[in-house]
């Protein structure tokens, strides 16, 4: 598996990840949903963070 076939599957969990932490903040905070906890919130834009910086170096690394 070369570098160019991890953009398409990186790019498409940072995006799923940024719509989980958006959705639980909007949940959260917005609607005082009493169910959400904020770990969840926090997890998921970590890991949208995380997913995205690596889709970002892979980027960089095979356009260059």
């Amino acid at each position: 598996m070369n570098a160019y076939e991890l953009l398409a599957p990186l790019g498409m969990a940072a995006y799923a990840a940024l719509t989980v932490a958006f959705l639980t903040g909007l949940l959260k905070f917005k609607f005082r949903v009493k169910w959400i906890n904020m770990k969840w919130h926090l997890w998921a834009a970590a890991v949208a963070m995380i997913l995205a910086s690596l889709h970002f170096a892979v980027v960089i690394y095979v356009n260059l």
